[in-house]
């Protein structure tokens, strides 16, 4: 299995980008992979109807799309719950983001709150952007949330994106459920990941349509066993989004 277990689609108004489907399907495609995770941009303007357009491009792709629910919770708690709960039980998504940068959102704050304890009643993981963005984005900010929410999977998206690599892979080493994904990092990064926490708790990621076939590139020359590559190009994601 070949899983990217960090994609969008759509508009972002925070990053300048705008992804269409055949940006997902093309490059995934041409690398073999069996299945790509796939969420708005946090600067998504409608991100309501962009989770509609993953569901769909889910359901035309024969099982090689799944959908991962991103929308801001600075909104009635009740609304974000909603939403995210349509996501996970009626379209089938996998997950939660928390994009502290795109969403200014503090993980220990209120709001940040709200993200955990639906990931907690959803029975789903919770993805959270890490790197560019402190103090929000630093991967130790979500050590208290690892502590008090100790059934709830949490992926650090980007695995603090090189900048912060090396607290990403302490806070992984401090809470067991705790994950890392590695798109942004450099390959030098990669075996460090896999040496101190485990390939089960290490996952490919690309976030770009340009960064797939590189992140592949970097798994595959760090030198790892054939064993450990199976697991973070696809096994880790398989487990833990029970795909």
């Amino acid at each position: 299995m070949l899983v990217d277990s960090h994609y969008h689609l759509g508009e972002c108004r925070v990053f300048d980008l705008d992804m269409v489907e055949k940006d997902v399907l093309e490059p995934h495609d041409a690398e073999g992979f069996d299945v790509t995770l796939v969420q708005p941009y946090p600067g998504a303007l409608d991100p309501v109807a962009t989770h509609d357009r993953i569901a769909a491009l889910a359901a035309e792709s024969g099982g090689r799309v799944r959908g991962f629910a991103s929308i801001s919770p600075h909104r009635d708690p009740a609304e974000y719950f909603a939403e995210v709960s349509r996501c996970v039980r009626d379209l089938g998504f996998v997950g939660i983001k928390l994009h502290t940068i795109g969403h200014a959102l503090n993980p220990l704050s209120v709001d940040g709150g709200t993200v955990f304890e639906a990931a907690r009643e959803l029975d789903v993981p919770v993805m959270l952007h890490t790197g560019p963005g402190i103090p929000f984005a630093d991967p130790t900010m979500v050590l208290p949330r690892a502590k008090q929410f100790p059934t709830v999977t949490i992926i650090l998206g980007h695995a603090g994106w090189s900048i912060f690599t090396g607290s990403a892979i302490a806070v992984a080493e401090t809470f067991d459920n705790i994950y890392l994904e590695t798109s942004w990092c450099r390959a030098s990064d990669l075996a460090g990941m896999v040496a101190r926490v485990g390939a089960r708790r290490v996952m490919y990621g690309s976030d770009h349509p340009k960064n797939v076939a590189p992140e592949l590139a970097k798994y595959r020359s760090a030198g790892l066993s054939q064993a450990d590559l199976d697991l973070v190009l696809g096994g880790t994601a398989t487990e833990v989004f029970r795909l």
